[in-house]
């Protein structure tokens, strides 16, 4: 039997607690309940013990949640970690033990805290709690309970609906239960999230519980969720028929649901009519700054939910290595991201690759080239470098992400020219396990006021759901059932403006109410907006894209050669020798759409497992 686990963490003010003794003992032990629901401190550490179970999503590397090591946007050289084995398709049903706990295990001892604080909250006295207290910290924990069942969702697809059962979920009191169809689940969550909404505050100000549910949080949830279900994975996948309960239920519906898109269309407006939440888009900023500040500046009317922190792990492993202090440098744009952002006149450089992958395919109207270098004025660190013409002229948004080689870091009053990601250079391969294996590294979070030579890493408001990705949910949605109203030119734009290019119709007019075209170009705009926040490993899953996107060889840079010289062999488009201690080749397969039950789980509770495992 299990220990509670109350750790005061960052989520709400940046501390670490140890547990008291008392909450030591079992959460169904009375007197347990009694000493924790007697005071207002106790029980509020309780609330915080039901948050304690959110895995730390801001690590890029991959170390406990972050997947984008798993997605085509990103290649991580570290090695001995899940995705790994999953890149290769090595993994089984019971070969992927730490991953299995923070995808799954966790969540349901999160689920289990949850219930039982609903169940107790409202034996606080009221001298300690006042009612709309109560209220609204149960409202949390139902948010909470059913933010956690949304997460376990989207990397296993239906789950096990315990609702008000307090189960212990380290036994075998589960053996008669299985898995609800998706539909069923969807249903309840959805539901969940909106009693929460009802209950919960309108936001927090603050800065003590930053990181608290509110209304927005439960809504973009709900707002994901649906749009999740209504994309080809949970909307008619033919792959899964057969796919049946102990009951005899098919987990997944057989027939598409263009009604599914209405509802998530609608989920997302809901948000955006509450008009409590705006882009970050100062008109006395560059777009630049802007984007960049969206990341950087904490609270800010971008962010619906977030994950506040230390920023050390999220930026440690995207600092290039040896420059000084502890920097890890690993975590590496892919060439395939690089190549998707958008000239500065809104072009996409790049329409496709010729048969082996490695050769573009250029659009010759974009203003791009992959011939020579000259002089260019980097805007993120206003430094003026020999530079190759890849990465001259490209929207902001792209400075704002990709750091590459021969540029200078800067950190504070720090600064070091000429980072070198070749192999021997003082950032590459050779000098040091800690490398960037595309020859690049992920910018979106840097914060280069932070000397991060001297130890300053900062704080981060890390964005778990914010409003550039519920516009984009909108957009999207309404072009599958309604692909001419003007609402997604209007809002879609909203997102280019801010990142500083022209209006989508403007550069590509031949798109303007055209759902396929229209998709295509809302999918890039995802891909480029919404890039190293955990959420493109779900998006080529969901859309049934995988295939394509997350299988084969992994471009980047070629850090084998022994330097970076202007025209040298450094420049050219090279498989990635490694990522992750494997090949830099990926091998999907169709069963990854979504993980396996554990084998662990499969023998405690005999659930059914998914498709191909």
């Amino acid at each position: 039997m299990k220990k509670i686990r109350l750790l005061i963490i960052s989520i709400f003010i940046g501390l670490l607690a140890s547990c008291d003794a008392y909450l030591d003992r079992q959460p169904d032990d009375p007197m347990t309940a009694e000493n924790i629901f007697l005071k207002y401190e106790t029980t509020l550490k309780y609330l915080v013990n039901v948050y304690s179970w959110t895995p730390n999503e801001s690590d890029l590397s991959g170390q406990v949640l972050h997947v984008a090591g798993s997605s085509d946007e990103c290649s991580v050289a570290y090695t001995g970690r899940y995705f790994g084995m999953y890149n290769r398709n090595m993994i089984s049903a019971d070969t992927y033990g730490t991953h299995r706990a923070n995808t799954y295990d966790n969540y349901y001892k999160g689920i289990r805290e949850a219930t039982y604080f609903m169940q107790h909250i409202n034996d606080v006295p009221s001298t300690e709690l006042n009612d709309e207290e109560k209220k609204i910290w149960y409202a949390e924990a139902r948010f909470l309970r059913a933010y956690y069942y949304f997460m376990i969702m989207r990397f296993y697809g239906p789950v096990i609906l315990l609702g008000d059962e307090i189960v212990d979920f380290t036994s075998s009191t589960l053996s008669e239960k299985d898995r609800s169809p998706w539909d069923e689940c969807v249903n309840w969550v959805v539901s969940e999230l909106d009693a929460a909404a009802l209950d919960l505050m309108d936001e927090q100000t603050s800065t003590q519980w930053w990181g608290r549910a509110t209304k927005g949080a439960a809504m973009a949830v709900k707002a994901r969720l649906l749009l999740y279900s209504a994309r080809p994975l949970f909307n008619g996948n033919l792959l899964y028929n057969g796919i049946i309960n102990k009951d005899g239920e098919p987990l997944f519906s057989q027939s598409k649901d263009i009604s599914k898109w209405e509802l998530a269309a609608k989920a997302s407006k809901d948000i955006i009519d509450l008009g409590r939440y705006a882009l970050v888009n100062d008109p006395a900023a560059t777009p630049l700054t802007n984007i960049h500040n969206v990341f950087i500046v904490r609270n800010n009317p971008e962010l619906i939910y977030t994950s506040e922190r230390g920023a050390y792990a999220t930026r440690v492993s995207v600092t290039p290595a040896n420059i000084g202090g502890t920097s890890y440098g690993g975590v590496g744009p892919t060439q395939k991201l690089v190549d998707a952002f958008a000239m500065e006149n809104g072009r996409y450089p790049i329409v496709g690759y010729t048969d082996d992958g490695e050769a573009p395919i250029i659009d010759s109207e974009a203003g791009y080239s992959e011939d020579g270098f000259s002089n260019y004025t980097n805007p993120f660190f206003n430094k003026t470098v020999n530079t190759y013409k890849m990465y001259q002229n490209r929207e902001p948004r792209f400075y704002a992400n990709v750091f590459w080689s021969g540029q200078t870091w800067m950190g504070g009053s720090f600064s070091k020219a000429d980072i070198q990601f070749y192999s021997g250079g003082n950032a590459g391969p050779l000098t040091s396990h800690n490398y960037s294996s595309t020859g690049y590294l992920a910018l979106k979070f840097a914060d280069i006021t932070k000397n991060t030579v001297n130890g300053e890493w900062g704080n981060i408001s890390y964005p778990l759901f914010r409003y550039a990705e519920v516009i984009l949910n909108y957009v999207e949605a309404l072009n599958e059932y309604d692909p001419t109203n003007s609402d997604i030119l209007t809002y879609w734009n909203l997102i280019r403006q801010r990142a500083g290019v022209p209006n989508i119709e403007d550069v590509y007019p031949e798109i303007e109410g055209d759902r396929d075209l229209q998709r295509e170009y809302i999918h890039r705009e995802r891909q480029i907006e919404l890039c190293f926040e955990n959420i493109r490993y779900f998006d080529t899953r969901t859309w049934m894209t995988s295939e394509t996107d997350d299988n084969g060889p992994v471009y980047g840079m070629n850090i084998s050669h022994t330097d970076h010289n202007p025209g040298g062999e450094f420049w050219k488009r090279t498989v990635v020798a490694a990522e992750g201690g494997y090949p830099g080749v990926r091998i999907w397969d169709k069963k990854k759409y979504l993980l396996p039950i554990h084998q662990g789980e499969l023998d405690r509770v005999d659930v059914t497992q998914n498709y191909g495992w």
